[in-house]
């Protein structure tokens, strides 16, 4: 089963397709003196049409024109008009799959462009994860890897290709944190940290429970309760210092499933998951 999508489609066209204010079209899509010599080299109005669609297209939105492909109205319209050609001849270059393709390869070496890879996608995974650690809207880690991709100049893959990437890079940051707060614990610690969301002898509440419940009250009572509680957590063997090395919102993040998800639920994640919720809740306990 194919997982839920991170992104609308209609949010995926700000970054695949091409813009169609008047004003983005004309920052974007007016050839330069060296683009008009080259689209120049083309013999007919329908090929050097053709020809600088391909160009453009492939710096904004930095994708091939597929074929069969027709370009937005305003668009095809505003480039015609730059070169002089009718927007009509557009019909006849979109007729002749084998001139677009040779055209392509024309521009991609002309211009050093690549298409998106296997190797590639572990590489944008890697560089995609570091704000993925902090960065939790998938809009954003979006923007950031069409930006990236056009920088070094990649050709843009499908949008279930870049949500792929973008899977993998926050799963790859959440592995990450989870290392770091759990990296030096041994099996012993592990254990403990599990114990927590065991029951306790006395009650029906579980150890994480009887933390999270701590009295609030200043009342002589409750500090003999509160000085049992912060000697259970500390038997637990977590240095707190390991937090520092997290984002402050990553930590947060962690900290805060800990105070909201029961302890029947926390005993469903994964281990490495689990462990590392629950040594959130400990240094933040």
């Amino acid at each position: 089963m194919a997982g839920r999508r991170l992104l609308s489609d209609d949010l995926w066209a700000r970054h695949l397709e091409p813009p169609t204010d008047e004003r983005e079209i004309a920052r974007h899509y007016t050839p330069a003196g060296d683009d008009l010599d080259l689209i120049a080299t083309k013999r007919t109005d329908a090929n050097r049409l053709g020809f600088a669609l391909l160009l453009l297209y492939m710096r904004c939105p930095g994708r091939v024109l597929e074929a069969g492909e027709a370009p937005p109205g305003p668009v095809l319209a505003y480039i015609a008009r730059q070169l002089g050609v009718p927007a009509s001849a557009f019909a006849d270059y979109a007729a002749r799959d084998a001139t677009r393709r040779a055209h392509l390869a024309e521009l991609m070496r002309a211009g050093g462009y690549a298409t998106f890879s296997r190797a590639l996608a572990g590489e944008m995974i890697g560089f995609l994860a570091t704000p993925a650690q902090t960065i939790v809207r998938p809009g954003q880690l979006a923007g950031i890897l069409v930006e990236e991709l056009r920088r070094r100049r990649v050709l843009l893959p499908s949008a279930l290709v870049l949500e792929a990437v973008i899977r993998g890079a926050r799963s790859r940051a959440e592995r990450l944190a989870h290392a770091v707060l759990t990296a030096a614990l041994g099996p012993d610690a592990l254990t403990r940290l599990d114990g927590l969301l065991g029951a306790r002898p006395k009650g029906k509440l579980t150890w994480l429970s009887w933390l999270r419940n701590a009295p609030q009250s200043p009342a002589p009572a409750n500090v003999v309760k509160l000085i049992e509680r912060v000697g259970h957590v500390r038997t637990l063997g977590i240095d707190r210092s390991c937090a520092s090395s997290l984002p402050t919102a990553v930590f947060e993040r962690l900290a805060e499933e800990a105070e909201r998800v029961t302890a029947q639920h926390l005993a469903q994640l994964n281990p490495a998951r689990r462990h590392a919720v629950l040594a959130a809740a400990a240094i933040t306990l």
